[in-house]
């Protein structure tokens, strides 16, 4: 659906409607071309991330991040408890998306809402722009939304699906993620298993490993960075199965991995 505000009071607003249908019910709301002035984290939001702290969880996901300010207000409270991975969804985010990058602990191209908010064939360069700068910078990257939407009602996905999961492997991107067709989708364990074998036979391609080396960045002036390049070095010499990485707060494994 598609409303256009006429005009707007402090409670209420009066819309014209351009592409009706039927609102059910906890359905979220775009505002295309607005900064909203507001924080990222509700009441309820604030009680949900305590809940998750106390139950341990690793990390966790801030949607809608307009600004840095907007990670940096979830980490204070935070607190080092967890890992803070930003969900791109707003356009307001790209004019800062260096700054979002390098203060978040992961990056999520959510494509659901970005697609709502930005013209639809915007969408695909934003990914690529997002998952090379976090590979640049060494930042984990998870593309989502629809990726294998077909999948919600159906045991197997259109071609161009399973290309849209396929590009997302050979772009660099660190995880790629389902979302309605395991959680609500009729065909959530077959979703799960198509993925994993795109993933996996693009994995096996020997032309993912030159796009990769392609796009490869040099290691930072730091002794950990360099470590890490060197190991990929002598792993890829030796024809090494893994890299096993000793590690405290976990940050020489992701720079490991930024070397994959």
């Amino acid at each position: 659906m598609r409303l256009r505000v006429e005009t707007a009071g402090k409670d209420n607003a009066v819309t014209r409607v351009e592409t009706g249908g039927v609102i059910s019910d906890h359905k979220g709301v775009n505002v295309p071309n607005t900064v909203l002035a507001l924080s990222p984290l509700t009441a309820k939001d604030r009680a949900d991330l305590r809940f998750a702290l106390d139950a341990g969880a690793d990390w966790i996901g801030l949607s809608f991040v307009q600004r840095p300010d907007d990670i940096a207000e979830a980490k204070k409270l935070i607190a080092g408890r967890a890992a803070v991975m930003a969900k791109i969804e707003k356009p307001a985010a790209l004019e800062r998306l260096e700054e979002i990058v390098t203060l978040a602990d992961a990056i999520m191209v959510a494509r659901g809402d970005l697609g709502v908010e930005l013209p639809p064939e915007d969408v695909p360069g934003v990914q690529k722009r997002l998952v090379r700068l976090c590979r640049a910078v060494g930042k984990p990257v998870v593309v989502a939304t629809q990726m294998l939407e077909s999948m919600v009602s159906a045991p197997a996905p259109t071609r161009a699906e399973a290309s849209d999961v396929a590009t997302a492997v050979y772009d660099g991107a660190d995880a790629v993620m389902l979302s309605g067709e395991t959680a609500t989708g009729k065909y959530p364990r077959e979703a799960v298993a198509m993925m994993n074998r795109i993933v996996e036979r693009v994995e096996h391609d020997p032309l993912y490993r030159s796009l990769l080396d392609a796009v490869h960045g040099a290691p930072e002036a730091t002794a950990a960075d360099a470590i890490t390049a060197a190991a990929r070095q002598v792993a890829d010499t030796v024809s090494a199965a893994a890299i096993v990485t000793f590690t405290t707060t976990g940050s020489t494994a992701l720079r490991a991995a930024r070397e994959r």
